[in-house]
């Protein structure tokens, strides 16, 4: 007969093994490899998120948080926003996601993740076609299953963009006016009504835009915003302060999408700098009028969460716009990997991208941290672990002082192509 010790030894055994890799996770996550500097144990959002706990100290304090992507259709680095994204939900109470979407389509996201009615992946058809993905899809899951386990405590989707929704914007905008009283032979509606887009389609169509119509569209909106401006304790009274504010948002997306349409085939950074001007007011007002409470996440492009980012990436970003209406209360963390793999096939990229990583890359400093699954920075650290003023590319930028721009770099080793859903995967 065997003895209970005999026994007991294999079981031991057993257990072990089936915890080391769990236990060598957790040793080479989380740990300071440098003042400021953390490993992380990758990017699956269903890790465990104690290797995410400097976050807490660092973001301390904000409202919205900008979550940053070097390139569209890269999936490691949508999970990585995921996770983070998730600690943020967890650990320090964040309510809302904002993603880089028409706000009018994206409300097909948050009645499903409200109502668990339907599919993530039909869901996600309501925000653009590169996050639609089976790494977005998982994220919209997840927070459909969050809403149903915590039915008091409920986290919000809404989208912040405001392109391919002249249409509506300018339809409402004119039934605004109606309700004040302005006829239909009134030169704002008749200007709102020659914006391209409300009546004509010259972007669509790829179409120059006549200049005397985008002056006639420009000209009537400023008209409209200064009748707001003016009559705004009257235009309450007679409908109300909040639809008097959602007017408000439709002015100012249609304003910024008009300039952004005119200018992008002659001056792109002003076209650029139109759109983010206007995502950076849609993604407080929008919040503001539906969850005004809850702290909120803004997941886009590293080039619009980052702060002063004229000379990184496409202009004034959103989050520079953000940064100075809010101060400390935004802050943003950018992202980047040493080997990034894309699959956006309508913009003909499949496979490896070839961003700089080699010197003066954070990217080439931190792959050369040694090995891992990636790197948590905080670029705020006192004393720094960068030389102050020194320039270094990262996620796509040109040569910038990264501290200028993020609070916090997030790196992976490798960031696979996303899982699209929007068209067949690259071959």
């Amino acid at each position: 007969m065997r003895s209970h010790r005999s026994t007991v030894v294999p079981l031991l055994l057993l257990l072990l093994l089936a915890v080391a890799p769990a236990l060598r996770a957790k040793e080479g996550s989380g740990v300071p490899i440098d003042h400021g500097l953390w490993r992380l144990a990758g990017a699956d959002p269903t890790l465990p998120q104690d290797d995410l706990e400097p976050l807490r100290h660092i973001l301390h304090g904000a409202r919205y948080v900008g979550l940053g992507e070097s390139i569209h259709t890269t999936g490691g680095e949508y999970q990585i926003k995921d996770r983070v994204f998730r600690f943020l939900v967890e650990r320090m109470g964040f309510r809302a996601l904002g993603m880089e979407s028409s706000w009018l389509r994206a409300e097909r996201v948050e009645q499903y993740v409200q109502t668990c009615q339907g599919t993530a992946a039909d869901a996600i058809r309501g925000v653009s076609s590169v996050w639609q993905s089976t790494e977005v899809a998982s994220m919209v899951q997840w927070l459909c299953e969050w809403n149903t386990a915590h039915p008091g405590d409920r986290v919000h989707f809404y989208g912040f963009d405001l392109q391919a929704q002249a249409a509506e914007d300018g339809a409402a905008l004119i039934a605004f006016l109606h309700r004040l009283g302005v006829g239909d032979g009134d030169p704002r509606i008749t200007g709102i009504q020659a914006c391209d887009g409300v009546v004509t389609d010259y972007f669509l169509e790829d179409l120059p835009y006549p200049p005397e119509l985008y002056q006639q569209c420009q000209a009537a909106l400023g008209d409209v915003a200064a009748y707001f401006d003016r009559e705004h304790k009257h235009i309450e009274k007679q409908t109300s302060r909040e639809d008097l504010a959602w007017a408000r948002v439709h002015l100012v997306g249609q304003q910024a999408w008009q300039e952004e349409a005119f200018y992008l085939s002659s001056d792109e950074i002003r076209a650029a700098q139109a759109r983010d001007r206007g995502m950076a007011y849609l993604a407080q007002a929008v919040r503001d009028l539906r969850f005004p409470q809850a702290r909120a996440a803004l997941w886009a492009h590293n080039g619009h969460i980052a702060k002063d980012g004229a000379a990184a990436y496409f202009g004034t970003d959103m989050g520079t716009h953000l940064a100075a209406d809010l101060g400390n209360k935004y802050q943003a963390i950018g992202f980047g990997a040493h080997d990034t793999f894309v699959d956006w096939v309508p913009a003909h990229r499949c496979g490896s991208f070839p961003f700089p990583v080699g010197p003066g890359s954070l990217e080439n400093l931190f792959h050369g941290l040694g090995p891992g699954a990636g790197v948590l920075a905080d670029l705020n650290a006192h004393p720094p672990f960068l030389a102050p003023g020194a320039t270094y590319t990262f996620g796509g930028s040109g040569a910038m002082v990264p501290a200028d721009h993020f609070d916090v770099a997030i790196y992976l080793e490798v960031s696979p192509a996303m899982h699209p859903l929007a068209w067949a995967p690259c071959h």
